[in-house]
């Protein structure tokens, strides 16, 4: 082993310029392929990727909601609602004119118009969204004096100033059964504490909006929502300087979490490397005093990390960012080899005892520590298997670039003993005939069979995500106001089809609703209200013609008849009143 590095240091030697020529050649290639790299900030990828958790990240990338960011308005100490609707306005009309090609939608702002389109679309599913307790309470209303109490209160509705919007529901549906039905999509949003005014969802106490802003990009697109999280702090800022203590807003959501975590460790990654490498620096200038030293022994090291991410850039379409930020801790190692090979050449040891003696130790030092790294590959982590590629390859390329770059531009002549400073007399020291020192290690030996156990490990890997003060502060705001916090559990159902998906959510909104009738759950919230299978839907078909057989159509006719001519009307003021006969 090594005759071959001295025979190589012997053919670089007789032609440097060339030799330097392929090297700079070589740097530019790695160079141009590293360039290429794209950072996957998502906190996730440390979770092994087994069947079940890939099936299970799947479904959460399908899902919007997932993505949705949150903006809260809160009312502030002179505040009125008033303000809280005009910040609202006024925060839409700045996100939706210079932010458009970064929201798919926003919601929470209700349009004149929206509140008649849900009516019709209840009307005209009504049977899609009643059980057999509702079909009790229609029979209830069927009944003479519930009759005559609706018709009353429809005819006072009728003369009043509100006659003019709510005459065509009232003469579509008379007796009010489109608001039994409305009441279910209820469960699609945060349930109860909620209300609507001025356009608006606010809480009970009227302390807080809600907007909900769908980004275009998901969550783990951080380079391109960086500038639209960016802007958005923008308008915040402005708008809360602009109302101060009458309104205020606050914001969460997954896509601006992942800015701030992604953020966060390329600044630790570049503090981290900044730090051990100026540390490093000093130390080598201090101890050698040389100051173009530390660059040489420096240079192994950024070729072994240059290399292991091209190499990376070519078998993977994107790297994780937190297995290079733990992969920083490579840069003690691959300085080593460095070290190891000046140390011998400051002993005036020549080349070839050197390769003889060194290369040896280096080579198996770093297949070793290479071949550790690489059993990360056998877990089903993707950002530990990019962590193991990245160490075995820099580290190799590290140890062979220092045995063939060092020798050939460090030269020196041998340290004698007067010159000898602190950190050599220490190196020299026989540390394993020292009766202190093994004394010592034992005793801490004995100690540490007591405590290791005692090292409680955090197994919570929401730990190693990092989110803003303000963020967190949202988020516990959040929490209290919708109480979705850490109780909520989120459920999904996927299958080979749309029917299919349709029947298991079918299924899992009926669970749901025994859950809640037991007092198990204290409420949820499910699509499974509006989007039933086709089995379901026939079903419910069915039930609406079983209740509505003739008979009941006949007698609700006469009833309804005799009802509106006591008010003194010459004909009947509902000519649709029988609710969908012969619709199906």
């Amino acid at each position: 082993m090594g005759s071959f590095f001295f025979r190589a240091y012997t053919a670089i030697a007789s032609k440097k310029w060339l030799a330097l020529l392929a090297l700079l050649l070589l740097l530019a290639g790695l160079l141009g392929i590293s360039r290429q790299i794209q950072f996957d900030d998502d906190i996730s990828s440390l979770i092994p990727a087994n069947e079940e958790t890939q099936r299970i990240q799947k479904v959460l990338k399908s899902i919007a909601f997932t993505d949705k960011i949150v903006v809260n308005i809160r009312k502030g100490d002179t505040g009125s609602v008033d303000d809280l609707t005009k910040y609202a306005m006024e925060f839409l009309d700045s996100v939706e004119a210079s932010q458009g090609e970064f929201i798919k939608n926003i919601q929470g702002k209700i349009d004149d118009e929206d509140l008649p389109k849900t009516l019709d679309l209840v009307y005209k599913n009504l049977p899609l969204f009643l059980d057999a307790s509702d079909y009790e309470a229609i029979q209830r209303k069927l009944f003479r004096d519930s009759i005559a109490k609706i018709t009353a209160e429809n005819y006072r509705t009728l003369v009043s100033p509100t006659g003019i919007v709510a005459k065509k529901n009232i003469v579509k549906d008379p007796l009010g059964l489109s608001f039994i039905a409305l009441k279910k999509l209820q469960q699609l949003g945060f349930g109860e504490g909620f209300k609507l005014k001025k356009g608006f969802v606010l809480n009970e106490q009227e302390e807080n909006i809600l907007l909900f802003i769908t980004p275009t990009f998901g969550s783990g697109e951080t380079n391109k929502n960086l500038p639209f999280s960016e802007a958005l702090y923008r308008i915040q800022d402005t708008l809360n300087t602009k109302y101060e203590a009458k309104a205020q807003s606050e914001y969460f959501g997954a896509a601006l979490s992942a800015v701030s975590n992604a953020t966060q460790i390329k600044r630790d990654i570049q503090f981290t490397v900044s730090i051990a490498m100026t540390l490093l620096i000093v130390l080598l200038i201090v101890f050698y005093r040389k100051l173009a030293l530390p660059f040489i022994l420096f240079a192994p090291t950024v070729f072994g990390g240059l290399l292991a991410i091209a190499f990376l850039c070519l078998i993977r379409e994107k790297i994780s960012a937190i297995s290079l930020g733990i992969g920083a801790i490579l840069l003690g190692v691959t300085l080593d080899y460095g070290l190891h090979i000046l140390t011998h050449i400051r002993n005036g040891k020549d080349i070839k005892n050197l390769y003889k003696e060194v290369a040896p130790a280096v080579l198996m030092s770093s297949l070793t520590t290479a071949s550790a790294f690489l059993c990360l590959l056998f877990l089903d982590s993707q950002a530990l298997q990019d962590l193991g590629i990245f160490a075995a390859v820099s580290v190799l390329g590290a140890s062979v670039f220092a045995l063939l770059f060092i020798p050939q531009v460090y030269k020196s002549k041998k340290v004698s003993t007067d010159k000898r400073m602190i950190l050599d007399r220490w190196a020299s020291f026989e540390w394993h005939k020292s009766k202190w020192a093994i004394g010592l290690l034992s005793v801490l030996f004995v100690i540490s069979i007591f405590t290791y156990s005692k090292v409680i490990f955090n197994q919570d890997i929401a730990k190693l995500n990092y989110e803003t003060q303000a963020l967190l502060d949202a988020r516990d705001r959040l929490e209290k106001l919708t109480d979705i916090g850490s109780k909520s559990l989120y459920l999904s159902t996927y299958g080979e089809n749309l029917e299919d998906v349709l029947q298991r959510s079918d299924s899992l909104h009926r669970q749901l609703e025994q859950l809640k009738e037991e007092v198990k759950i204290v409420s949820f919230g499910s699509i499974g209200t509006l989007a039933k299978s086709e089995r379901t839907q026939q079903q419910k078909i069915g039930a609406w013609k079983q209740f509505w057989n003739p008979d009941r159509i006949d007698s609700l006719k006469k009833t309804l008849s005799k009802v509106v001519l006591n008010w003194g009307l010459r004909r009947i003021p509902f000519p649709s009143s029988i609710p969908f006969e012969g619709r199906f």
